[in-house]
């Protein structure tokens, strides 16, 4: 077998993953008719514990299908669930959900085999990821139960949900992972557990979860032992896959925190060598840890599928150096120097995940940049991967919902359906902008310790990040070629309908910081009169000069947060100028925005499960 055979079998092996999910999506038939499919969604519910109706079938087609969480999270909180059910009930449709998807998982690796699409060595590492990612499987919940479920309720309770009171003390008290040169990480591999008197200490996850740990590395050295014997003739990578196992393994068998950091830089270093189109992601990136920055374990194998050539660097690097221009490199040259290395180092892989575990069963990314550590990513870069005929096909696949109708103005809903449906090569294009210009965009106005510090006081960094990143990505393509009026107002439409759906994060801790860069967006939208709410219903303003105000509003709050960004300010700086902290929630600052808000709050708790069938996708697929 040689290189072009087995990339051309990699069309084959996605072909196949997305005839499965194409018939994945069939289930959803079940959740309004008595046929064969109602009984895999009433076996689901009867394994959680949930009595089966329309709304419960909807949520169990959600979790375990879409791999969304909030459906049943919706259900259980419009029927008044206790905390303890709640999480009852979410471990057990994790179990049943992994396990379904193990399953149909292992069939994918037997078709692999059975028709010799790849070579020895890389079967063995659709084994390996699959061994290993059983672990991980086994992993995730304990993770998820002992630091989001448990000690961070604690934390809340402690303090009284004061995030700055919550830093303090684990700052005063040295709870944090120390990073290089022993100062303070901006993450942590490490977790808060009780001492015997009751008083918080910080332990590597080897010491508090060791048979869980223990698991994932014993699974290591299976899968590391049989991919010493064979050869990669077709990439010559197998030292650098094998080095990168073993970095991950001697990094799980840490126990010294401050030596955590160090070990999982040295992953980050081996794992930005594998360069072949077989992609192992990186296990421990996302940190749904909003204090501690404790990273969720995840684990996936995604395969090279380039649909589109993204053109995007070119429009942020230009970007880029223009606002430069006008701040004075000489001012930030570590800033200047670092952010451009970063992004000239830019390995870009447009992928399908193929072979998903751990937090991955919990939703899946549209695009994702890595790794974290800023020393390592000063020395070889980063990897951007984007998964545009994935998100295309899901975003496809949902069903129309009565919120939506509800919250859209007619038109703007109908166009944006229109253009979903039937214009793939703009969506592309939107998805460069919007989606890798949202990664790129992570990239910028950094150096090495910026998150550290912006982040020390509050913990909220990431609450503005997420923020920053979409913009970037944003005002590159506004201040670059863009008199493609038809691309632009699409692009509107599919910014405007991505933030306003972002509301319904309000109340789900792990994607709270994507609910925060959703009112931002929502004033700055406003305030440029692109868009108006008339009888509570979001309506679009497109012309000339509203897309010019709206990209002068832009440009001019990036600016803003570029000097927060430069001068190292705390994020609540910047988050205090749009938005408020009510109880629990953050809302706009701006009291009409913030009417509006808790009118879609209560919208979609009310029918955020509901259904629309008062019209039909065929409209839009016979356009």
């Amino acid at each position: 077998m040689d290189k072009i055979t087995i990339e051309n079998n990699l069309k084959t092996i996605i072909d196949y993953n997305r005839e499965v999910n194409s018939s994945l999506k069939k289930i959803y038939s079940g959740v309004a008719n008595d046929d064969e499919y109602r009984e895999i969604l009433e076996e689901f519910l009867d394994y959680v514990g949930l009595e089966s109706n329309d709304e419960t079938r909807l949520g169990a087609y959600f979790r375990l299908i879409e791999l969304r969480e909030n459906s049943l999270v919706l259900y259980m909180e419009k029927n008044n669930f206790s905390e303890e059910k709640k999480d009852e009930v979410l471990d057990l449709s994790y179990e049943y959900t992994s396990d379904f998807h193990f399953e149909l998982q292992s069939d994918l690796i037997d078709f692999v085999e059975k028709q010799s699409l790849v070579t020895p060595f890389y079967l063995e590492i659709f084994k390996g990821v699959h061994l290993v990612g059983k672990a991980f499987n086994d992993f995730f919940l304990t993770w998820r139960n002992h630091i989001i479920n448990g000690i961070n309720r604690d934390l809340e309770k402690k303090f009284n949900n004061d995030s700055s009171k919550i830093m303090d003390f684990l700052n005063e008290n040295n709870l944090f992972d120390l990073g290089h040169f022993a100062e303070q990480a901006d993450r942590s591999y490490s977790a808060l557990c009780y001492d015997e008197n009751k008083n918080f200490v910080s332990k590597s996850y080897f010491d508090a979860f060791n048979f869980e740990i223990q698991n994932i590395v014993d699974s290591l050295d299976i899968f590391i032992s049989n991919l010493e014997k064979l050869e990669d003739e077709i990439y010559n990578s197998k030292k650098e896959y094998l080095d990168y196992l073993q970095a991950i393994k001697n990094a799980f068998l840490e126990t010294d925190v401050n030596l955590l950091v160090a070990k999982w830089a040295l992953v980050d270093e081996t794992w930005m060598q594998i360069k072949t189109p077989f992609q192992i992601s990186h296990p421990l990136e996302f940190y749904e840890d909003k204090y501690r920055k404790a990273v969720a374990p995840e684990w996936d194998l995604r395969l090279k599928n380039s649909v589109f050539e993204s053109v995007v660097e070119k429009d942020i690097l230009n970007m880029y150096e223009t606002f430069y221009k006008e701040i004075g490199k000489e001012k930030f040259r570590d800033s200047y120097n670092y952010s451009l290395a970063n992004i000239n180092r830019v390995q870009l892989y447009l992928s399908n995940e193929i072979l998903i575990y751990g937090a991955q069963l919990t939703g899946l990314n549209m695009a994702q940049v890595v790794p974290n550590d800023d020393v390592i990513s000063d020395k070889f870069g980063k990897k951007i991967f984007g998964f545009p005929e994935m998100v295309l096909e899901n975003k496809r696949s949902l069903p129309f919902m009565k919120w939506q109708s509800v919250i859209f103005d007619e038109n703007l809903l109908n166009n944006y359906r229109k253009y979903l449906f039937s214009d793939s090569k703009n969506f592309y294009k939107i998805f460069d902008i919007e989606v890798l210009g949202h990664e790129y965009g992570h990239n910028l106005w950094l150096d090495l310790d910026t998150e550290t510090v912006m982040n020390k006081k509050t913990g909220l960094f990431k609450n503005i990040e997420e923020f920053k990143a979409t913009c970037g990505g944003l005002v590159a393509y506004f201040m670059g070629k863009n008199d493609d009026l038809e691309l632009s107002e699409k692009l509107i439409i599919d910014h405007v309908i991505r933030i306003i759906g972002l509301f319904a994060y309000k109340k789900i801790t792990e994607v709270q910081t994507y609910y925060c860069e959703a009112l931002i967006h929502f004033q700055l939208l406003l305030e440029s009169r692109i868009i108006s709410i008339i009888d509570n219903k979001i309506v679009l303003n497109f012309s000339i000069d509203s897309f010019s105000n709206l990209k002068e509003t832009y440009i001019n709050h990036y600016v803003d947060l570029i000097n927060i960004y430069l001068s190292k300010t705390d994020a609540m700086e910047f988050l205090k100028r749009y938005t408020i902290k009510d109880g629990l929630y953050y809302l706009p600052q701006n009291e009409f925005l913030r009417d509006f808000v808790n009118y879609f709050t209560k919208t979609y708790e009310e029918i955020g499960n509901e259904v629309d069938n008062s019209i039909s996708k065929d409209k839009y697929l016979n356009n």
